[in-house]
């Protein structure tokens, strides 16, 4: 399920507004990447890096960090998290590291088969979904490459009504065992699953978020709405948390 993007849509500007100035646009942390990218395995000395739904770069700063002599090319539909993600990368001197792309996550039929040694996706691969993104971005991996993305799942086979209820209606969700199962039938050698702390969700993201919103025109009836539904998803997961959560799957593909 592929999500569109109209950035008229006064609503779904509103929304984004909230996240412009957010380190992180989705649940995450420092620690939680560099752990996921511990657990990818060895990398060529000067790794091809795609960060897919980079937002304002969060991930691709630590990436240029972590991984000194990659050059990393962060995607992201939406200008303003990428102006950002240009001033970061200039103040942690990886500018010439580091190169913003507008567009979408699926529409990357100009990069040759191969051509990256390394997929990253924290929390973005919902917008086109979870089995399309694996299917999609398997092609770009080269020999020895290595896939690593976030997405949200039930950890209960038993969730609340309430949960349920709200992800049904936001994202459906799948339980861990089955996005495995489905990393495996889209080529994929799963090397690890981890589930993010709620520290992640609660001090990463929503604690900034929420303070955000809260600053919101109460007048402007979009940015009002915006606000409310940020502060009934963080409530949602403080009530329910231990229900659902994102998950780190790293992944290499198999060759014949």
């Amino acid at each position: 399920m592929a999500f569109e993007f109209d950035f008229d849509d006064p609503s779904l500007r509103a929304a984004l507004v909230l996240h412009e100035d957010q380190e992180r646009q989705g649940p995450g942390s420092r620690a939680t990447t560099e752990l996921l990218l511990s657990l990818a395995g060895p990398l060529p000395g000067h790794p091809r890096v795609l960060d897919l739904g980079s937002g304002t770069g969060a991930a691709s700063l630590v990436l240029a960090e972590r991984l000194p002599g990659a050059r990393i090319t962060a995607v992201d539909i939406y200008p303003p998290f990428l102006r950002r993600l240009e001033e970061a990368a200039a103040a942690a001197g990886a500018a010439d590291r580091i190169t913003a792309r507008q567009g979408s996550m699926e529409s990357l039929d100009d990069l040759p088969d191969g051509s990256v040694d390394l997929v990253w996706s924290e929390g973005a691969a919902y917008n086109i979904g979870f089995g399309e993104a694996l299917r999609s971005w398997r092609r770009l991996l080269s020999p020895g490459g290595a896939l690593v993305v976030t997405e949200c799942g039930w950890t209960t086979d038993e969730p609340s009504a309430a949960a349920r209820a709200y992800w049904d209606a936001a994202y459906p969700l799948h339980t861990t065992a089955e996005n495995v199962a489905a990393a495996t039938a889209a080529g994929y050698t799963v090397l690890a699953t981890y589930l993010l702390p709620a520290a992640d969700w609660l001090e990463s993201y929503y604690a900034p978020l929420e303070a955000r919103a809260a600053r919101s025109d109460p007048g402007d009836a979009h940015a009002a709405a915006a606000a409310e539904d940020v502060r009934r998803e963080a409530e949602l997961y403080r009530a329910h948390g231990g229900e659902y959560g994102y998950v780190g799957y790293v992944l290499r593909p198999r060759r014949p």
